[in-house]
C-alpha cells in the first residue's frame, strides 16, 4: 500500500536509493532465494514435529539472512545508513544453520552424519544387506538353482529381498512368496534361509526411522525456542527483498527518484507510462496544483487523453509507494486519497448503463474528495444528452474547484474548454495531432485547448463527403467561430514550436562546433606534450652520451695521474681540452630570441617554435600535411607550421683579421708577442703556455715568440709537441742565429 505520510514516503525512497547504490554502484547482488516459513514457525512453537523440507526452509532463511547481513554491512559507503540499520536487526544462528546443512541433504533424505547413532544403524543396514545379497546370489547364480530362476537378479518386494523363481518350479526353494508377476510366470520368493536376516534388516529400518524422527524433533525444539527471532528476521529480509526489487525495477525503467513535497503540487517532466513498451511510449509533461487546480484535457479520440490521466495517477502512486518513477524529473505530493473514474463499468446485472456507472462513481467522489485528494475523471458527463452532459460536467468541475480539489479531467465539451479560458485556477490542455495526416502524436500541450476534429477524422477515414458537408452546416456559427479560433491558435503554436526547434537546432550546432574546437585545442595540447616528451627524451639521450664520454675522459685522466711523467702530463692536457666542449656557455644560455617578422616561412628560415619556446632552423616543409621539419640544436623534429613564428636573421659578424704586423688588441686586453719559460718545469711551462696562447687567440695575434732556453732540449721538445697538438697553430720553427737559435720557438697562428 502507498504511504500517505511525507516522512514515510521519503524514507521509503531513500531505502530504494540505497538499494540502488548497493546493486549498481557497488555491484553487490544479494540472493533472496528463501521460502515463506510462517506456518513452519507456528508449528515449531507448539512443538509439532517439522518435516525435513520444513527444516530446510528454516535453514535457507537463516543462511540468506546471515549472507544478506554481511553483504550490506560490508559495503564501504557512508551514504548507506537505513539498510545497514535494518541489517543490524537480522538474527543470526550459524550453529543451527550449519547443523541443519550437515544433517539434512534434501526434503526426503537425512545424512548419515546427522548423528553417531544414525551412522551406526545405517552401517549395520548396509552390512546385513550385503550378506543377504551374497546368499541370494548363490541361489541365482549357483548350479543347483540357477535353472529355476526367471532372471539372474536379486530384487526387493515389501521391503524384503527376494529372488525371481519360475512359477512351474514353485516349492523347489522353501520360502515365503511375497509377489508374482502380472503374467503369473514369475514368483518372488524369500528363501527361508534369509528370513531371519530380512527380519533383522526390517528391525534396523525401524530403528533408522526412529532416529530420524528423534533428530527432527531435536531440530523442532531448537527452532521453536528461536521462533520469535526467526520470524522477525523473516519479516526484515522480506522487507529488504521488496526494497531491492524496487531498485531493480527502477533501474530497468531508467527511472528517477521523485522529490516529495508537502505542498499539493504535482509536476512530471518527460514522464513515461510504465506499462507501455519503451520503444512505443511517448513521454509527456504534466503539472497541476501550482497556478491551477483543475486540468482539462481535450483533443481527438484515441489521442492519448486517458493514457495521460493514468500516467499522472500511476506516477503519483509509484512515488508514494517508495518506487522510482519513469520520468526525467518528478515532484509529487502525498495525497490522502486518489479517486478515479476511468473506463466503462456498465452492468446488466446491476441495471447500470454507461452514464449510470459513471455517475455512481462521481457521486462517491464528490461525497469524499477534499483539498488533500487527487481526482481523475475520464470523459466527464458522457453517455447522455450532450447538452445536459455538458452542463453537468461544467458544474461538477466548478464544485471540485470551489473545494480546492486537485483534478485532471478529460472531455470533448466546448463548454468546459471555454470555462477553462475564463476561469482562474482551471487550465486547458490538449493532445497534439499531425495536421497533415490527422493522426495523433500523443503529446500533451498544457495551456492550449484542442479540437475534437471528429468531422475531419471521419472524412479522412472515408465517410462520404456530402455527409460531412451537411454535418458542417449543422454546426452553430458560434461553435464554428470557436473552432476557427482554436485552429488559429494551433497554427500559431506550431509556428512558434518550429521557430523554437530551429533555434534549438542552431544552438545545438553552435555547441557542437564549440565542442569540436575544444577537442582540436586538446589535440594541440596533447601534441605539444608529446613533442615536449620527444625533445626531453632526445635531450636526455644526448646528455647521457656526453656524460658517458666525459666520464671516460675523467677516468683516463685519473689513470694518467698514477704515472705523472712528461708524456702523460701532455696527454692529460689534451684530454682536458676535449672536456671543454661539454661546458655550457653561461653568457649565451639565456640569450633572447631574434626579432619576430611576418611573411611566409621557407626552408632555411630561423623560426620560433611557440609550443616549446625554442629557436630552430627550418630544414624541410610539407604543405600538404601542414608540417615542417625543424632542427632544434642537435635534434630534428616535425612540428605544425601553424606553431612556428618566422624570426629576423641576425647579420653575420665580419671576421677581423690582423695584418702580420698588426698590433690590434680587442677587449682592451694587452698581450705581449713573446713569453719566457726559462726556469719552469715542464708542467708549469705547459700551463703558462696554454693560458698565453688562449689570450693571443682572443686578440687575434698573428705570430708569437716562445723563449725556453737550450738546456737538455726537454723544455723545447715539450713546447713544440704542445704546439703540434693545437689546431689553431699553422706552423712553428726554431729561431734563427740572430733570433736566439734553438733556445726560442716561433709559432704562427692560422
Amino acid at each position: 500500500m502507498p504511504y500517505s505520510d511525507v516522512s514515510a514516503v521519503r524514507k521509503s525512497l531513500d531505502e530504494t536509493q540505497e538499494a540502488d547504490l548497493i546493486l549498481f554502484e557497488h555491484a553487490v547482488n544479494p540472493s533472496m532465494n528463501f521460502d515463506d516459513v510462517t506456518m513452519a514457525l507456528e508449528r515449531a512453537e507448539v512443538l509439532s514435529m517439522l518435516s525435513m523440507g520444513e527444516v530446510l526452509k528454516i535453514e535457507r532463511v537463516l543462511r540468506v539472512s546471515r549472507t544478506l547481513r554481511g553483504q550490506i554491512l560490508n559495503v564501504p559507503d557512508d551514504r548507506i545508513k537505513l539498510l545497514k540499520e535494518k541489517a543490524n536487526l537480522i538474527f543470526v544462528d550459524k550453529k543451527l544453520e550449519d547443523d541443519i546443512t550437515s544433517a539434512i541433504l534434501s526434503d526426503t533424505e537425512m545424512s548419515d552424519k546427522a548423528s553417531p547413532e544414525l551412522y551406526a544403524i545405517r552401517t549395520k543396514i548396509r552390512k546385513i544387506s550385503d550378506n543377504i545379497k551374497a546368499k541370494l546370489y548363490n541361489y541365482v547364480n549357483g548350479a543347483a538353482y540357477s535353472k529355476y530362476m526367471q532372471d539372474n537378479i536379486v530384487t526387493v518386494r515389501n521391503d524384503r529381498y527376494v529372488v525371481p523363481l519360475k512359477a512351474e518350479y514353485k516349492g523347489v526353494i522353501p520360502g515365503l512368496i511375497h509377489d508374482q508377476s502380472s503374467s503369473g510366470a514369475t514368483l518372488y520368493v524369500e528363501p527361508m534361509a534369509i528370513v531371519e536376516m530380512n527380519n533383522d534388516l526390517k528391525t534396523c529400518y525401524l530403528e533408522e526411522n526412529a532416529e530420524i524422527e528423534r533428530i527432527l524433533r531435536a531440530f523442532t525444539y531448537r527452532i521453536g525456542a528461536e521462533a520469535g527471532m526467526i520470524r522477525y528476521t523473516f519479516e526484515v529480509i522480506t522487507g529488504l527483498d521488496i526494497i531491492f526489487a524496487k531498485a531493480r525495477y527502477g533501474n530497468s525503467l531508467k527511472a528517477v527518484k521523485p522529490i516529495v513535497t508537502e505542498e499539493k503540487v504535482l509536476e512530471i517532466q518527460t514522464g513515461r507510462h510504465p506499462l507501455i513498451a519503451a520503444e512505443k511510449v511517448v513521454p509527456n509533461d504534466i503539472r497541476i496544483g501550482d497556478d491551477f487546480t483543475i486540468l482539462l484535457i481535450t483533443g481527438p479520440n484515441t489521442g492519448g487523453k486517458t493514457v495521460c490521466l493514468k500516467l499522472a495517477g500511476l506516477i503519483t502512486l509509484m512515488g508514494m509507494s517508495g518506487l522510482f518513477v519513469p520520468a526525467r524529473y518528478a515532484k509529487i505530493p502525498c495525497f490522502s486519497k486518489i479517486y478515479c473514474d476511468i473506463g466503462d463499468e456498465q452492468s446488466i446485472e446491476q441495471n447500470l448503463s454507461t452514464f449510470s456507472s459513471h455517475m455512481s462513481n462521481v457521486v462517491d467522489i464528490i461525497e469524499n474528495a477534499d483539498a488533500d485528494s487527487l481526482v481523475l475523471l475520464d470523459e466527464l458527463g458522457s453517455g447522455t444528452d450532450p447538452t445536459e452532459g455538458a452542463l453537468l460536467a461544467l458544474n461538477i468541475t466548478a464544485y471540485l474547484k470551489e473545494h480546492n480539489v486537485k483534478a485532471i479531467i478529460t472531455t470533448h465539451y466546448n463548454e468546459l474548454k471555454e470555462y477553462a479560458v475564463t476561469t482562474d485556477g482551471v487550465q486547458n490542455a490538449s493532445m497534439d495531432f499531425n495536421p497533415n495526416t490527422y493522426s495523433p502524436t500523443y503529446k500533451l500541450i498544457i495551456g492550449m485547448p484542442g479540437a475534437s476534429n471528429a468531422l475531419l477524422i471521419a472524412e479522412k477515414l472515408g465517410l462520404k463527403k456530402e455527409i460531412v458537408e451537411k454535418a458542417k452546416l449543422g454546426i452553430s456559427s458560434g461553435r464554428t467561430e470557436f473552432e476557427n479560433v482554436l485552429k488559429s491558435l494551433e497554427k500559431s503554436r506550431r509556428e512558434t514550436e518550429e521557430n523554437l526547434a530551429l533555434s534549438e537546432k542552431m544552438k545545438n550546432e553552435a555547441e557542437e562546433e564549440l565542442k569540436k574546437a575544444e577537442k582540436e585545442r586538446e589535440k594541440l595540447f596533447a601534441q605539444r606534450e608529446r613533442l615536449n616528451q620527444s625533445v626531453k627524451k632526445e635531450t636526455k639521450r644526448l646528455v647521457e652520451e656526453a656524460m658517458s664520454e666525459a666520464n671516460e675522459i675523467i677516468e683516463e685522466l685519473r689513470n694518467l695521474l698514477d704515472d705523472p711523467d712528461e708524456g702523460t702530463i701532455f696527454r692529460a692536457q689534451k684530454l682536458r681540452k676535449s672536456l671543454k666542449k661539454y661546458v655550457i656557455n653561461e653568457e649565451n644560455e639565456f640569450k633572447g630570441f631574434a626579432e619576430e617578422i611576418d611573411g611566409e616561412i621557407v626552408v632555411g628560415d630561423k623560426v620560433l617554435v611557440k609550443e616549446l619556446n625554442s629557436e630552430g632552423e627550418v630544414l624541410k616543409l610539407n604543405p600538404i600535411k601542414g608540417e615542417a621539419k625543424v632542427k632544434l640544436g642537435k635534434i630534428e623534429t616535425n612540428v605544425k607550421i601553424s606553431s612556428l613564428q618566422r624570426l629576423k636573421k641576425t647579420p653575420a659578424k665580419k671576421e677581423i683579421k690582423d695584418h702580420p704586423t698588426s698590433k690590434t688588441v680587442l677587449y682592451n686586453e694587452q698581450v705581449s708577442p713573446e713569453i719566457n719559460l726559462i726556469g719552469k718545469t715542464s708542467d708549469e711551462a705547459l700551463y703558462l703556455l696554454e693560458e698565453y696562447i688562449d689570450k693571443c687567440l682572443r686578440v687575434h695575434m698573428h705570430e708569437i715568440r716562445i723563449i725556453h732556453g737550450y738546456g737538455e732540449g726537454i723544455l723545447r721538445k715539450t713546447v713544440q709537441n704542445y704546439l703540434k697538438s693545437r689546431k689553431e697553430i699553422e706552423s712553428y720553427r726554431n729561431g734563427e742565429f740572430n733570433e736566439g737559435g734553438k733556445g726560442v720557438t716561433f709559432a704562427i697562428f692560422k
